[in-house]
């Protein structure tokens, strides 16, 4: 698949920036347990706070992007991206890195911007591939941060904060590359206005209007299984250091270690696997096999690792993590975009990130909470959230007025082609 040349600049200052934050990943929780003496609890509350700000900026950002462009919030999410890396590299209390997680999860992130820049210029045939392109680029990112991390952790002795300022430097990076490269993908033509004018003119659709008008039955579905697979994987990821920590005594290499590998395996199935299954299976059904990859992998997750305390059996199930999330994270903007309005797609994709967020809210919190109490309470929820997750976008095909409306579209053309060539065998009328 040849990627769009308005996207290649997006995909070149993608990489960047994203790759800068990965080299956060392995290091923010040991350095929240090691410098700032956090346990889990405070740690979850920390991640929330950062949703719980993505939740409100997600929609609003990718409002604005419909109004004014994609570009412009785009480089604006990167500059914001740089200064609350910043700034979390000089905290030193936990009221002073909740504040700054806090103001950094204003911006929405750059994913659902990205995403709504995709669909503004590809097909509906298209844009699994794309996605899966995204998705490799992204998972070879996601490989080398916390790969390179690891490394530079293991030749010198280096503080954690430098990595922070690291990041800081590659979102900026990113931002003055995006400057020159990137391109506009919405028109101006195609935009919608902040405010829209009825027919007397004194009538003005707020932004909550705007998301209300996009609920639509099918929507909600997916949106309610991004908060549940989201729900799933943060539990995962909130829980995971200290898993690993108390079943195997590994840290931040280890982790980084594993994160790297995961990231190859995941970087491959979305490049080469995920357009190939999305096409010979369908949008909805591919996600709901992920889904259950995801599921199988949290019920059997606390039986090799605290049971067994295999590490063999435990990297073997990584690896079916890898594989469900690989499938299921290009899958979600795709379903979105097939079901949503084209000329409200940085709102909705904004909306399906606000629903990660709310995940993120709640997941931290509740998982940290229950890992402290007992670690297989916190991850049969994640199994029932995953399994949940995938039964959600099945029922959005319940809903799906798009085939209801091609079916019918193609019922009355074949109908019309019968009538047609019945007249054509029965020969010209009678004067």
């Amino acid at each position: 698949m040849t990627v769009p040349r308005s996207l290649r600049g997006l995909f070149a200052m993608l990489f960047v920036e994203i790759f800068g934050a990965a080299l956060t990943i392995p290091v923010f929780t040991y350095f929240c347990i090691a410098e700032l003496r956090l346990t889990a609890t405070y740690v979850g509350l920390i991640m929330s706070m950062f949703s719980a700000a993505q939740l409100f900026g997600a929609p609003v950002v990718g409002r604005l992007s419909d109004a004014w462009g994609r570009r412009n919030a785009l480089l604006g999410c990167f500059c914001w991206t740089s200064v609350c890396f910043l700034a979390t590299a000089g905290v030193k209390t936990f009221s002073g890195l909740l504040i700054v997680r806090t103001f950094a999860g204003l911006s929405g992130g750059s994913i659902p911007i990205t995403q709504a820049m995709i669909m503004d210029v590809t097909t509906q045939e298209e844009r699994p591939s794309v996605l899966g392109v995204m998705g490799g680029l992204l998972g070879v990112a996601f490989t080398l941060g916390p790969g390179t991390i690891v490394l530079v952790l293991s030749m010198w002795d280096l503080e954690r904060r430098w990595v922070f300022v690291a990041a800081s430097l590659f979102a900026l990076v990113g931002c003055i590359v995006g400057y020159f490269v990137l391109e506009e993908t919405l028109p101006e033509r195609k935009r919608r206005p902040i405010c829209t004018a009825g027919e007397d003119s004194k009538d003005c659709k707020t932004v909550v209007e705007d998301i209300w008008d996009c609920c639509t039955p099918s929507l909600m579905c997916i949106w309610v299984g991004r908060f549940c697979s989201s729900f799933a994987n943060l539990c995962l990821f909130s829980t995971y250091a200290f898993l690993i920590r108390d079943a195997f005594g590994w840290g931040d290499r280890e982790l980084g270690m594993v994160l790297a590998s995961g990231g190859i395996i995941g970087a491959l199935i979305q490049l080469l696997l995920y357009p190939r299954m999305s096409k010979a299976m369908g949008k909805h059904t591919v996600y709901g096999f992920g889904a259950a990859l995801v599921t199988m992998y949290f019920i059997a997750l606390p039986i090799a690792t605290l049971d067994q305390r295999s590490i063999q059996f435990h990297l073997c199930l990584k690896v079916l993590f890898i594989s469900g999330t690989a499938i299921m994270d290009p899958g979600i903007p795709d379903l979105v975009a097939y079901h949503a309005p084209e000329d409200r797609m940085g709102l909705v994709q904004g909306m399906t990130n606000g629903f990660r967020a709310l995940a993120s809210v709640a997941a931290p919190l509740v998982a940290g909470r229950a890992f402290d109490i007992s670690p297989y309470f916190v991850y049969s929820m994640a199994a029932m959230a995953a399994a949940v997750s995938g039964v959600c976008v099945a029922c959005a095909t319940l809903f799906d007025t798009r085939r209801g409306l091609e079916a019918g579209v193609a019922g009355r053309l074949a109908c019309m082609g019968e009538k047609l060539a019945g007249e054509k065998l029965a020969g010209p009328h009678p004067n």
